[in-house]
């Protein structure tokens, strides 16, 4: 029992930065930017709309987490409501969306270009993921060491640039007439743009694997999960239109909009500041992310869900090489293609899937297990879940709508959707055959 006990040490805050540092990376700081360029003000009202849908999502993996407070998370969940197929599919859908990885390379070798032309921006970015792949294979964990007060740094740093934009400091003077923008107001622009308005909170549900070493986890849990998404969806209210109002449309729509606007705001001293800043972003998110998703694939390699060789641990540094090398030759690869807007669209939108999945779980888990001990409870009817029924009205809302104002994104992501479930189910039958 004592040892049992001692594994409960993680309260509140821990798991707010946690939860802060996983959806926060240099990828959302370029797509502010990108999507204030093409939005403009109207941007705000998407944000909003995907706080929603995220916060729905938070309540639900909260109780599924509580229920199960297992290392596997949502995959858990769906192996005990849909199956081991399904369970897979939505593993392999988190895989794919890791290629959105490429696009925080692709920006921090961008940045790093500047310092260093004569490597080419690619270059970089494939020299900084292979570093993230070595420590990765010798058994480097991407450790939360002073996570508290690098969360502050970050909070601080965001509202001191987006004060200091307003107020129109340094070299650039701040054109407040553009905050009053508001043209792409419009209801289907709206819920099209809250698809890619939903990447700026992705990942904070990956605090649930936890729940069995959280103290109090129905309070601790969803209180610091949408601590999380409030305190983004607050600072990027500030400093998104502080960098819209600063900025021109050009330099908005670049790779690096946030390099510009510090540039602006603290000439030299701004570039080297960004920098260090977002290397140390993408440590934490391609780091953790490639350690978190090479478990997952060894789990399901273990469990014979993929095949064996994922289930391989080197016999000196007990790590899953080939489910390692294969996350960093498919984000290799993406980088290389390119279409950096189109991953993080695509990405955005399997995340949507996934959290469908969660909502269908929940209430699937309802009905299946309705005495099952709840420690959080999401509300509602015991073998009807409200926060199912609104939390798909909403998702569906919104796939409908990008389907029918930008249908690039949903033919692309919704076969790609399809492959991981197909795939999932098929190996599985396959597998008992």
């Amino acid at each position: 029992m004592a040892d049992t006990q001692l594994k409960k040490v993680l309260g509140f805050w821990p798991i707010f930065g946690a939860c802060f540092g996983i959806a926060i990376s240099g990828s959302t700081l370029m797509l502010l930017g990108n999507v204030f360029a093409m939005t403009g003000m109207s941007f705000i009202v998407s944000q909003a709309v995907a706080l929603v849908v995220m916060i729905l999502v938070i309540l639900a993996f909260s109780e599924l987490s509580t229920m199960m407070p297992v290392a596997g998370g949502i995959e858990t969940y769906t192996r005990e409501a849909l199956g081991l197929g399904m369970a897979t599919g939505v593993t392999l859908c988190y895989f794919v969306a890791t290629l959105s990885l490429a696009v925080n390379a692709i920006v921090d070798g961008v940045m790093l270009n500047m310092f260093v032309p004569g490597v080419p921006a690619l270059a970089w970015g494939i020299i900084l993921v292979t570093i993230y792949l070595i420590l990765n294979l010798l058994g480097a964990k991407v450790l939360g060491i002073g996570l508290g007060f690098f969360v502050v740094i970050v909070i601080a740093s965001y509202v001191i640039m987006g004060v200091l934009g307003y107020a129109g400091v340094g070299q650039a003077p701040v054109d407040l007439s553009k905050l009053g923008e508001w043209s792409g107001l419009r209801f289907g622009n709206i819920i099209a743009v809250s698809m890619i308005a939903i990447w700026f909170f992705v990942g904070i549900e990956m605090a649930t694997p936890y729940a069995e070493e959280v103290k109090k986890p129905e309070k601790n849990l969803p209180r610091a999960m949408i601590a999380g998404i409030i305190v983004i969806f607050v600072i990027q209210l500030l400093l998104g239109p502080a960098m819209f109002a600063v900025l021109s449309t050009e330099e908005l729509a670049g790779f690096t909009p946030h390099v510009a606007f510090a540039e602006k705001l603290f000439g030299q001293a701004g570039l080297y500041w960004v920098l260090v800043l977002q290397i140390a972003l993408e440590f934490t998110t391609i780091g953790g992310v490639m350690f978190g998703i090479s478990r997952l694939l060894y789990g399901l390699a273990r469990d014979g869900m993929l095949p064996k060789v994922f289930a391989w641990l080197h016999p000196k540094f007990k790590t899953p090489w080939a489910a390692l090398i294969l996350i960093y030759v498919a984000v290799v690869v993406a980088m290389v293609v390119g279409a950096p807007f189109v991953l993080l669209s695509i990405a955005s939108m399997i995340f949507f899937f996934i959290y469908l999945l969660v909502f269908v779980d929940l209430w699937i888990l309802r009905r299946k297990k309705p005495e099952a001990d709840r420690p959080f409870y999401a509300g509602g009817a015991k073998r009807i879940p409200v926060i199912s029924i609104i939390g798909i009205i909403f998702i569906l809302g919104v796939l409908v709508g990008n389907a029918m104002d930008d249908p690039k994104i949903i033919s692309i992501g919704l076969p790609v959707v399809a492959v991981c479930f197909i795939f999932g189910i098929v190996f599985n039958k396959l597998r008992k055959a």
